[in-house]
Parts: C-alpha cells; sequence; structure tokens
C-alpha cells in the first residue's frame, strides 16, 4: 500500500475525536483536506473505514481494524525514527575498537566503564592486536578506532592522554642483576625475547644499539603480546623491551624487574588513533567521552626510584 504516515496520523486524531471539525481544529488543517485525506487511505484500503453518525463519524468494522493496524505503524515508525535520532546523537551504536596488548590491559577497562556509565546504548567490538596490523585494520575500514600508542603519522589523527614508558626488563632472579651496574654494550650477549621487527618499540631498541655501533639484540622468541607470556619471561633468562605498566600491574605478581638503564629507557604515548574525515556518530561521542573524562581516571604509572633520567 501507498500510504503515508502523515495521513495515518490523521486518521488517528479524526478516529479518536469522531468529528472531522473537530479534527481540523485540532490539526490545523481544513475540512476538505481531512476528507481528502480519509479518500486516500480508503482508495488504498479499498473499503470504507467511517459511517456518518448524527453530525460525526463513527469506525466501520474495517475502519476500526485500520486503526489498530495503523496504530502499530506509527508506534514502529516512532520508535525506529527515535533510534535514528539517538544513533545521530551518538548515543547507541557499536564502535569496533582495536586495542594494543599494553592498552588492552589498561585503557580498556576504562573505555568499558566510561560507556557503561555514560552511554549504556553503545556496544564495542574489541580487537587486540599490535599497532600496525590495527592501522592496516583501519584502512580496511574494519575498525573505528585504535586505542594504544600514538605515532607521529598525518594519515589518522591522534589524541594523547598519558606517557608511557618502556624499558628492558627480565625475571626478577635474572643473572643480570648479580653483574651489578649494567652497560650497553653487555645486553647484547643475553638471549631476548622481543616483538617483531614490525612493532615500533623493536624498532626503536634496534636503533639505539646501531647508534652505538653495537650488534642488534638478537630475538630468541618472537611475540606480538609480550605482555601475555609475562610467565615464560619471569621463568627463563631472557630479557625483554616492555612497558612499565606491565611491571605494575597485578598480573605480573613481582615476577618481573626492571633493568635501569638510560639508554634503552624509551618515552612513548599511549591514547586514540582514528580515521581523518566524518565518524559515525557512537565513534565520536566515544572519543568525547575519553577527551572529556581521562584526567580524571586515567594515571601514569612512578619510575622506579632511582633510575637514571
Amino acid at each position: 500500500m501507498n500510504i503515508e504516515l502523515r495521513d495515518l496520523r490523521y486518521f488517528e486524531i479524526i478516529a479518536g475525536l469522531g468529528h472531522l471539525g473537530k479534527a481540523a481544529e485540532v490539526l490545523c488543517r481544513s475540512q476538505p483536506a481531512l476528507t481528502k485525506c480519509i479518500q486516500r487511505l480508503e482508495g488504498e484500503v479499498g473499503a470504507a473505514l467511517f459511517e456518518r453518525k448524527g453530525r460525526g463519524l463513527q469506525l466501520t468494522a474495517v475502519g476500526r481494524e485500520f486503526q489498530a493496524r495503523a496504530a502499530k505503524v506509527r508506534a514502529a515508525s516512532d520508535r525506529y525514527l527515535n533510534d535514528m535520532r539517538d544513533f545521530v546523537a551518538g548515543s547507541v551504536g557499536k564502535v569496533r575498537v582495536g586495542c594494543g596488548p599494553i592498552t588492552a590491559d589498561y585503557l580498556l577497562p576504562i573505555i568499558c566503564n566510561l560507556v557503561l556509565g555514560h552511554e549504556p546504548g553503545i556496544s564495542l567490538e574489541v580487537t587486540i592486536n599490535t599497532n600496525y596490523v590495527l592501522k592496516d585494520l583501519i584502512r580496511q575500514d574494519r575498525l573505528d578506532m585504535i586505542v594504544g600508542v600514538v605515532t607521529g603519522d598525518d594519515e589518522f589523527r591522534h589524541q594523547a592522554f598519558i606517557d608511557d614508558t618502556v624499558v628492558v626488563a627480565a625475571g626478577r632472579h635474572h643473572p643480570i642483576f648479580r653483574r651489578g651496574k649494567v652497560r650497553l654494550e653487555q645486553l647484547p650477549d643475553y638471549k631476548w625475547i622481543l616483538p617483531n621487527a614490525m612493532v615500533g618499540s623493536r624498532k626503536w631498541l634496534d636503533d639505539v644499539f646501531l647508534a652505538h655501533d653495537l650488534p642488534r639484540p638478537h630475538a630468541h622468541i618472537e611475540t606480538n603480546s609480550l605482555p601475555s607470556i609475562h610467565d615464560v619471561i619471569g621463568s627463563t633468562d631472557l630479557l625483554c623491551f616492555l612497558s612499565r605498566l606491565t611491571l605494575a600491574h597485578p598480573k605480573t605478581r613481582g615476577l618481573l624487574r626492571e633493568v635501569r638503564l638510560r639508554e634503552t629507557t624509551m618515552v612513548r604515548q599511549l591514547g586514540i588513533t582514528y580515521p581523518r574525515g566524518s565518524l559515525m556518530p557512537a565513534t565520536a561521542r566515544l572519543i568525547e567521552l575519553l577527551d572529556r573524562h581521562h584526567p580524571e581516571h586515567i594515571g601514569v604509572v612512578p619510575s622506579e626510584p632511582g633510575l637514571a633520567s
């Protein structure tokens, strides 16, 4: 049927008042205009919807059934249009969030609590991987934003929230802690577990050794998620390069310890990365929440006492 929602609304008012003149006053329309509305509806239905009763109108049997169905159509229409308004306002919808291993532990709980507390109509779809993989997923339109390490490229937009320090670390009983002051040139002699060569922190660490004319650390084990295998690091004689946030996280249970060395202390920023151009409303709303609330929720893990600066 080719029926306009406006005509359904007029029909409901006419049926409720049972009088064409009163309906015209309420709707601020002329009686001839409402008569044409009834005629259009009756033409689509193929039967009379009203019959005369004194100076007013009453519904026919078909009209009563049409009224019940029209009410459902109008209610569904109002509900879906209201949902659309909520969607445009960013209070409903799905946000596809990519997280690095560090931010999955540290920032993701904060994001989830912000959404649940302020916009429970927003749902999250979370993917955990390395930053370079997540950026490729944004390019493929399979992610809306990344919560992780913020880089300086111009391809995406970035907002940094906190500083993060990445250091060389090992299990608490690693032999390196028995030799007193550690020097950079001693580190290539040890076995390492490292991110793969595409990860930014690995590139930075390699460059440090190359700048000092030293061989790069040899990775006996490579992984895309160092924080997830802290038990392996803690139970072996492997050095690693990971965030102090991981060292301070309860899940490490004091297994790991920092190898204090100025040259291998990297400071980076954590925050959000998202595409340039227009965003889905729910994504824009989540970015707004993070921008507004992160100072009161996100703290910086302090440096270990005695670290050379």
